[in-house]
């Protein structure tokens, strides 16, 4: 799986496969799929993140001692 890794604000890195984009509005975030589908959408702050919403089949990792996000999912093959 290719991921990439993107900064966001208070340290805090989300790793993903590649394909997704990711939007921001300030300390708010949405992933975005090859289809435009929202996987995830949060909010971080210095020591929490909150989830808004995920798709029903997300896998993912939180370490806040690294302050990661890594999505475990995916883009499912065509």
């Amino acid at each position: 799986m290719s991921t990439k890794s993107n900064s966001l604000q208070y340290g805090w890195t989300l790793i993903a496969h590649s394909s997704y984009q990711l939007f921001s509005n300030k300390n708010s975030y949405v992933v975005i799929d090859e289809d435009n589908d929202a996987v995830i959408r949060f909010a971080v702050q210095e020591h929490e993140i909150e989830v808004f919403s995920s798709s029903w089949n997300l896998n993912y990792k939180i370490n806040i001692g690294f302050k990661t996000i890594k999505i475990l999912n995916s883009p499912e093959a065509a």
